[in-house]
C-alpha cells in the first residue's frame, strides 16, 4: 500500500504555447516502463488549455477535480471521473474558459501516447469501454459517525469500480480487499487519516491486489473520497500488468511538450 498526502508532493511548472500549468507526480515517474502503479495530478488551469484525442496501451481512470472541461462531447467538471480500457480512444479535453485539473490513475507505467486518427493500426482490435461518472457532492455530509455510499459504475464482471464515500465528522470506514485489479482512493474533499498518517484534499491512496484495505478516519469535517478499482488481468489486451512490463518504450509516440520547465 502506498498513501501519498498531497502535502507530500511538489508541483512540477510546464510551459506550453498556450498557457503554463503543472504537474505533480504522486505514484511512479512519467516516461518509466515498469510493472509499478503510476498517478499524477495535471493542472492545466488557464483558457484554451486542451488535449487532442488519443489512446493508451494500458487501463486508467481520470478524475477532473478543478476548472470545467469537456472530454469528448460530455461534460466534465468537478468531480467527474472517466474510465479507459487500453486501447480505447477518448477526447478531445477541452478547457475553453477556465481550463482544467485533472488526476491519471493507472494499475501500470504508461510512457506515452498514440495520438488519434493515424494510429488506429496500433491497436490490436475494437476499442473498449469509456465510462463516465459523477461524484455528488453537493448535499451536506452526512451526521457525524455515519457513511454514504454513491455507485458509480454499474457491475462490471472483471472487478472495475467506482464508489463515492461520503464520511461524516469522525467517521470510519474501509475500502473491500481488492479481489480484481489494484484500487485507488481520492481524497477529495475534507480530510482522513490513515493510520497515523493525515490525508488532506488531494491526498492518494494506492491499494495493490490482494493487499489488506485501508482503514480511513475522517477528520471534524467529515470527507468526501473517491474510490476506483481496476479489473482483474485477463486476456483483454493491456489488462495484465505483469505482460505490460516488457512493452517497447520506443514504440511511444510522446508529447514533445511535456519536459518540466527550467523556469
Amino acid at each position: 500500500m502506498q498513501a501519498v498526502a498531497s502535502t507530500e508532493t511538489t508541483p512540477v511548472k510546464m510551459v506550453r504555447a498556450e498557457g503554463t500549468g503543472w504537474r505533480t507526480d504522486y505514484i511512479g515517474s512519467p516516461g518509466i516502463i515498469d510493472e509499478n502503479p503510476q498517478a499524477f495530478l495535471v493542472d492545466r488551469l488557464y483558457p484554451g488549455a486542451e488535449i487532442p484525442p488519443h489512446f493508451h496501451d494500458i487501463d486508467q481512470f481520470q478524475v477532473v477535480v478543478a476548472g470545467d472541461c469537456t472530454m469528448g462531447k460530455k461534460a466534465a467538471g468537478p468531480v467527474t471521473f472517466q474510465y479507459a480500457d487500453a486501447y480505447t480512444p477518448y477526447g478531445p479535453i477541452i478547457g475553453k474558459k477556465e481550463g482544467f485539473a485533472f488526476f491519471t490513475l493507472r494499475p501500470i507505467a504508461s510512457g506515452g501516447f498514440f495520438g488519434m486518427p493515424g494510429n488506429r493500426h496500433n491497436m490490436p482490435g475494437r476499442a473498449g469501454r469509456n465510462m463516465a461518472g459523477h461524484f455528488a457532492m453537493a448535499a451536506p455530509r452526512p451526521a457525524a459517525g455515519q457513511v454514504e455510499h454513491q455507485p458509480m459504475i454499474e457491475n462490471q464482471t472483471d472487478g472495475v469500480a467506482a464508489v463515492g464515500l461520503r464520511l461524516g465528522p469522525g467517521a470510519k470506514t474501509g475500502g473491500p480487499r481488492s479481489d480484481a485489479g489494484g484500487q485507488y482512493y481520492l481524497v477529495c474533499e475534507g480530510e482522513v487519516m490513515q493510520g497515523e498518517k493525515v490525508l488532506p484534499r488531494h491526498s492518494l491512496v494506492y491499494v495493490a491486489p490482494g493487499e489488506t484495505a485501508p482503514a480511513f478516519d475522517a477528520g471534524p469535517e467529515g470527507a468526501d473520497v473517491l474510490f476506483l478499482q481496476f479489473a482483474r488481468p485477463s486476456e483483454r489486451p493491456g489488462s495484465d500488468p505483469k505482460q505490460l512490463a516488457a512493452r517497447d518504450p520506443d514504440a511511444y509516440l510522446h508529447r514533445q511538450d511535456d519536459a518540466p520547465s527550467k523556469g
